[in-house]
C-alpha cells in the first residue's frame, strides 16, 4: 500500500506543478525519488522537455487547390459488372471437358516437402477458381487443362516472403485429386439478384454505388488538400521540436520499416539503414511538428470532442472486426485509458477543418484516375512502404 500512496502523491504532486508554473510536458515526465523516510517529506525530482511555444500562423493568407470528381455512369456500370462477376453460379462441366482460366475446380490435396506431408498442407473438398490467385504463383496455372478425375502432381516454390516461416523459400509438391470442373456463369440483374445484395430495386443499388463512388473521392480530394495544407503549414512552423517526441515518433515507424524488411518488402532492399533513417526521421519530425500545431489550434480555438464524436470512433473500431463488435465495445469499456488513442485522430480533423474553413479554396475538375493517382503517390511517400503496397492494393480491389 505504501507504493501506492507514493506513486498518487508523486502524481497529484507533478500535475500540481505543472499545473502552477503553467508547463505542458512533452511526453511523461521522468521522476526519480531522491529521498523519504517513513514519517518524513517524500523529495523527486522529475524531468521533461517542454512544448515549444507556436507562432500564431494568419490561415487567411493559405490558398489551396481541392479536386473535384464527378461520378460518370461509366464507373457505375463498370462496378455493378464486377459486381455481377463476382456472383457467378457455377454448373458442372460437360464430361471430359478441360479446366481452363474462370472455371472452378473442387479437388483434394496433400502438399509434400522432400516427400513429408506438411502442416496445414492437406484439404479435401477444396474450391478453387482458377486465374484467381488465390494460391501461391505457379499453382493455378499447373492445373489448367485438368479433367474431372485428373490426378496432377504440381511443382510450386513457396516464395522467400512466405508468411510461415519452416515454409518460405523452400520447394514444395502436391498431389492434387480433381473431383469435378464447374464453368462460371456471370449473374444477371434480376430483382431477385438486387433484393440478394439489399436493395429494394435497381435504381437504388445504382444510388449506393454512385455514393460509394463520390464518398471516396471526397475522401481522396480531402486527403490531397490537406497533405498541401500541411505542406504550407511545416513551412511556416519556426519552432524548435522536443527531441524525446521525435525520437518516440522515429521509434514507431523505424519499428514498422524493420518489421517490412523481415518479410521481405522490396522497395526496401536497394536503400541503406542509414538512407532509411534520415528520410523517416525527416517523417517523424514533421508528423511531431504538425502534430504540435494541430494541438495549439485546437486549445487556442477550444476545440472540443463530444461524447457522440469518440461513440462513432468506437464504433468504427468495432465495425473493422466483424463479429467481434461486442468484445471491441466492452474493451474501450473496461480500459477507457485507450479511449484516448481515438482522440488524437478526431482533434486533428476538427482542427484541420476549422484551418481549412479560414483558408482560400479553389476548385479544380479532374477525373477519377488523376485523383487516385496523385492521392496513391502521397499514400506512398508519407507510409511505410509496406503499408502503401496494402492501401495501393485495397484502393485497386
Amino acid at each position: 500500500m505504501l507504493g501506492e500512496v507514493i506513486e498518487r502523491t508523486v502524481n497529484q504532486s507533478t500535475q500540481r506543478v505543472l499545473r502552477d508554473k503553467n508547463l505542458r510536458p512533452a511526453i511523461a515526465p521522468k521522476v526519480e525519488i531522491t529521498s523519504y523516510k517513513d514519517g518524513g517529506d517524500l523529495d523527486f525530482r522529475m524531468e521533461f522537455e517542454v512544448l515549444p511555444d507556436v507562432p500564431a500562423i494568419d490561415f487567411g493568407t493559405i490558398k489551396l487547390e481541392k479536386m473535384v470528381c464527378k461520378v460518370e455512369e461509366k464507373e457505375i456500370d463498370e462496378a455493378i459488372d464486377r459486381l455481377l462477376e463476382r456472383n457467378k453460379t457455377y454448373t458442372r462441366a460437360e464430361k471430359g471437358a478441360k479446366a481452363k482460366k474462370g472455371n472452378q475446380l473442387v479437388m483434394d490435396f496433400v502438399g509434400k516437402i522432400d516427400g513429408v506431408a506438411f502442416e496445414g498442407g492437406t484439404a479435401k473438398g477444396m474450391k478453387l477458381v482458377l486465374g484467381s490467385a488465390q494460391f501461391i504463383e505457379g499453382f493455378e496455372d499447373q492445373l489448367i487443362g485438368a479433367k474431372e478425375g485428373s490426378e496432377v502432381t504440381v511443382k510450386v516454390t513457396f516464395p522467400d516472403s512466405y508468411h510461415k516461416q519452416d515454409l518460405a523459400g523452400k520447394p514444395a509438391q502436391f498431389d492434387v485429386t480433381v473431383h469435378e470442373v464447374l464453368v462460371g456463369e456471370k449473374a444477371e440483374m434480376t430483382d431477385e439478384f438486387v433484393k440478394k445484395m439489399g436493395f429494394t430495386d435497381a435504381a437504388g443499388m445504382r444510388k449506393a454505388v454512385s455514393d460509394q463512388f463520390a464518398g471516396d473521392y471526397e475522401s481522396a480530394a480531402r486527403a490531397h488538400m490537406k497533405k498541401e495544407l500541411f505542406d504550407v503549414l511545416e513551412k511556416q512552423c519556426k519552432f524548435e521540436i522536443p527531441k524525446s517526441m521525435s525520437d518516440l515518433e522515429f521509434s514507431s515507424i523505424w519499428q514498422k520499416i524493420e518489421q517490412a524488411k523481415k518479410e521481405g518488402d522490396e522497395t526496401l532492399k536497394n536503400k541503406s539503414d542509414d538512407d532509411l533513417r534520415d528520410e523517416y526521421r525527416h517523417i517523424a519530425d514533421r508528423r511531431v511538428k504538425l502534430g504540435i500545431l494541430l494541438s495549439d489550434v485546437a486549445m487556442k480555438n477550444k476545440i472540443q470532442i463530444n461524447q457522440d464524436e469518440l461513440s462513432r470512433a468506437v464504433m468504427n473500431q468495432a465495425s473493422q472486426y466483424p463479429g467481434q463488435e461486442r468484445r471491441i465495445f466492452e474493451f474501450y469499456q473496461q480500459n477507457p485509458q485507450h479511449l484516448e488513442e481515438l482522440r488524437g485522430p478526431i482533434l486533428e480533423e476538427k482542427s484541420v477543418d476549422f484551418i481549412l474553413s479560414k483558408t482560400k479554396i479553389t476548385e479544380r475538375k479532374v477525373s477519377s484516375e488523376e485523383l487516385m493517382r496523385e492521392t496513391e503517390a502521397e499514400d506512398e511517400a508519407e507510409e511505410t512502404p509496406k503499408k502503401a503496397a496494402k492501401k495501393k492494393k485495397a484502393a485497386n480491389e
